[in-house]
């Protein structure tokens, strides 16, 4: 299921659409679809993060969804990168559709350390996460 066919889509704040995908802004969650074929690097997420960053602050700690319709590839080592230069990822929903990409999860989690889940349903992953982000916003 694409994002905008979800029961969730009515709730997107903002949308930013680049020619390697498509990010939705909710309350506390960020949505992304990455198109067929790309790569997504550190460098095609900069202009998303610093979106965000100005979105929603340089302090408030997001969920972040990953809806993998589509087949693409990402850069482990800039993912490091970003991981050791920021902590603004609070949990992460990862949906995945084949069992390739289910693979692939499992890869990613090795050098992931954020709470992170997989899921067949975008909508269920959008569920856990914002849950995820509530429950830490009262622990906090």
């Amino acid at each position: 299921m694409y994002f905008e066919d979800s029961s969730y889509s009515d709730l997107v704040l903002k949308k930013i659409s680049l020619p390697y995908g498509n990010f939705y802004f909710l309350e506390n969650v960020v949505v992304t679809e990455i198109a067929q074929g790309v790569t997504f690097t550190l460098e095609k997420a900069r202009p998303i993060i610093d979106a965000a960053l100005e979105f929603y602050g340089p302090d408030k700690k997001l969920g972040y969804v990953s809806n993998r319709k589509n087949n693409y590839a990402v850069a482990p080592q800039d993912w490091l990168r970003f991981f050791k230069e920021r902590e603004i990822l609070g949990a992460i929903g990862l949906v995945a559709y084949t069992p390739i990409g289910f693979t692939n999860i499992i890869l990613e989690k090795l050098f992931i350390r954020t709470k992170i889940q997989r899921f067949t349903n975008l909508d269920m992953a959008i569920s856990w996460t914002s849950q995820q982000m509530r429950a830490a916003r009262l622990i906090s």
